[in-house]
């Protein structure tokens, strides 16, 4: 018997039966134990590195938030809609809004198959070329065809580095910290809408100002372009491409401390089944009112009776760093609520703040002099997006990672991408004449529908913290992923990953 194994009841055990059934060795007893035991600090010279790697990939995310707080910001500048003639809430605002995610609609078929043949980086570089090109177009529009196809090719390249980013990340991330890490690449979204408000702010009362933000979309997607080469790939993507050597030399310098050997990198992968979990969030993530408070946020505050050009933009400028916030305190409880107690009370507080924003602003709006009301709309439009910031921000694109096998993770992420672009390209275009016709009541759609999101998490999705990505496959195996997800990890969740039979209770039962 090994060294290692003299003292380890594991090997021991795995001794005693057939080895055609059985065998451990002192690297799955790492796995099994290591595991458990390795302590590792987040601050060595490996995590340093593997935080500037992950950095890039949190740019994606920029990119897209940037979109999203710069044109609702623009919507409410004068300059921008007497250029081309536009009103702050109409079809044609929708239109325009929604254009961009049709874009990314439009890219899905692509999207997938390119991640997955050609890499992880390839992904985000694709769509940072793309993103710079839609950007000159938006940025120099001459007329209103001209700023459509700009924002069409934008989405177009935007569904890329959405896909690519946040599965980079999900891949690269120390398992140790996965959550926080993860966690932080939708935080990201709001530097860019805080980036993007402030700008519009300050390009508020310039000739033509409308036009300086749009070319400040140009720094996120700039960067990227820069730097993605000099990134490793993603050691899932290289196994998945049978080039084992190379993924367990990235491991190691990025997770292991330059240890070949280290307990973390001793793992395997297993099929996965959770369809139902990443489509609805896709669509969840869009539909819950978020959505409307950051293409709508002006609007919204028009509903409130707030008309000024230069009061609007200023709270609009406000909600983006405060959004931040929540967001990134968010993600510190990730591993320690879970991610099924925070989207669930989330949720019910959205639909509270929902409730109370309806009658506020009809009253703000039936008597203009009633500032109470009005304070107390802007109040809990804020408190709104804090709360949504707080869980759904960080949780919305590393639960379609965790709920995805590494060989589909890519295409898996675009089918959510798909999805996503549709859900928002609708709400994004119903939003303008649903504000237009009917106002705040239409508050009251997101009441109901956030009720049924709230069912259908209880039922259908199962908590991943504390499991790493391979062990998730032992939730969705289970004739009730829910129930099981629920149970605490032992050490057999280890052996089902790695494939290990034991007949041994005290091991099936730990």
């Amino acid at each position: 018997m090994a060294s290692g194994q003299k003292n380890n009841p594991l090997a021991q055990h795995a001794e005693q039966h057939d080895p055609a059934v059985t065998t451990i060795d002192d690297v799955t007893v790492l796995a099994a134990e290591g595991l458990e035991q390795a302590k590792q600090s987040p601050w060595t010279i490996s995590m340093l590195r593997l935080y500037g790697c992950l950095l890039i990939g949190y740019l994606c995310a920029t990119t897209n938030g940037f979109d999203g707080s710069v044109m609702g910001g623009i919507n409410a500048m004068t300059s921008y809609q007497k250029y081309f003639n536009m009103v702050s809430a109409s079809s044609s605002t929708g239109l325009i809004f929604a254009i961009y995610n049709i874009g990314s609609a439009c890219a899905v078929p692509f999207v997938g198959p390119a991640v997955d043949r050609f890499g992880r980086r390839a992904g985000m570089f694709t769509g940072s070329c793309i993103i710079i090109v839609g950007t000159l177009i938006t940025a120099r529009a001459l007329n209103h065809g001209m700023f459509m196809g700009g924002r069409f090719i934008l989405g177009f390249g935007v569904a890329f580095v959405n896909v690519s980013g946040p599965v980079y990340v999900g891949e690269m991330a120390h398992p140790t910290w996965r959550g926080p890490l993860s966690g932080l690449y939708n935080c990201f979204w709001y530097i860019g809408a805080i980036v993007a408000a402030w700008v519009v702010y300050a390009a508020k009362t310039m000739d033509g100002g409308w036009r300086i933000p749009l070319y400040c979309q140009l720094i996120a997607s700039s960067l990227i372009f820069v730097f993605v080469w000099f990134l490793p790939e993603s050691p899932r993507w290289l196994i998945s491409q049978g080039r084992n050597e190379s993924a367990r030399a990235i491991l190691a310098r990025y997770h292991g401390e330059e240890d070949p050997e280290h307990p973390i990198l001793v793992a395997t992968r297993a099929h996965r089944r959770r369809l139902i979990c990443v489509l609805t969030m896709a669509v969840f993530r869009q539909w819950s009112g978020n959505s409307v408070t950051s293409y709508y946020l002006p609007v919204m505050l028009e509903n409130a009776r707030i008309t000024s050009q230069s009061r609007k933009l200023l709270l609009n400028g406000i909600n983006a760093p405060l959004c931040f916030v929540a967001s990134v305190t968010g993600t510190m409880f990730l591993d320690k609520a879970g991610r099924r107690p925070l989207l669930m009370y989330s949720l019910a507080a959205c639909i509270v703040c929902f409730s109370i924003l309806t009658p506020t602003s009809k009253l703000a709006d039936h008597n203009p002099d009633n500032s109470s009301a009005a304070n107390a709309t802007i109040a809990f439009i804020y408190l709104f997006g804090i709360i949504f910031s707080f869980a759904w921000t960080p949780l919305s694109p590393m639960y379609v990672v965790e709920c995805l096998h590494t060989n589909t993770r890519a295409k898996g992420k675009a089918l959510a991408q798909l999805f996503t672009a549709c859900a928002s390209a609708i709400i994004q275009y119903a939003s303008g004449p649903a504000f237009q016709h009917i106002k705040y009541y239409f508050y009251v759609a997101f009441i109901c529908w956030d009720v049924l999101e709230l069912v259908v998490i209880y039922f259908f999705w199962p908590e991943t913290k504390d499991r790493t990505l391979e062990e998730l496959d032992e939730l969705f195996q289970a004739p009730n992923p829910v129930k099981k997800s629920l149970e605490p990890r032992g050490i057999s969740t280890v052996f089902n990953t790695l494939n290990i039979e034991t007949k041994d209770s005290k091991f099936q039962d730990s």
